[in-house]
């Protein structure tokens, strides 16, 4: 056996964590830790979409569109779950559970289009749309009221 030797850090946001193994990242995912709209890099340097780095996303992930693939991902993401069943929320407690199976789906089958790799790589983080929009209010209440 051989073992996994590649070390991979994981871009949140602007936040960065690791070095992972790339069971862990694999498993992270599954658990949903690392989501398909994380980045990755071998280095902390370079960085690419976690989706364009097929040995780390785990089989589970890749056929989610179909019944069967569904509970593959079901059963593989309950047995890496290590939290104890009495904190579990069971599906039938969860509000909308096919929303969520709905949710998942959707994310990884875009991703796993190549033709639509590239093309949500480039967009702005949530995060930092919604200052930039704050600020431009400011600017322009600023503008309007004769202020500074």
């Amino acid at each position: 056996m051989v073992a996994d030797e590649s070390q991979w850090y994981v871009q949140k946001g602007s936040r960065v964590q690791g070095p992972y193994s790339t069971h862990e990242v694999g498993r992270y995912l599954l658990l949903g830790r690392v989501r398909n709209t994380d980045r990755v890099s071998r280095d902390g340097e370079l960085w690419e979409p976690v989706t364009q780095v097929p040995e780390l996303i785990p089989e589970e992930l890749l056929d989610l569109d179909t019944d069967i693939g569904w509970q593959r991902f079901v059963n593989a993401r309950s047995r890496e779950d290590q939290r104890s069943e009495s904190n579990v929320v069971s599906p039938e407690r969860r509000t909308d559970p096919d929303a969520m199976q709905k949710q998942i789906r959707d994310d990884w089958t875009v991703e796993k289009n190549t033709e639509m790799q590239g093309a949500g790589s480039s967009a702005l983080p949530w995060s930092l749309l919604g200052v930039t929009l704050g600020a431009l209010g400011i600017v322009l209440y600023l503008n309007s009221t004769g202020g500074v």
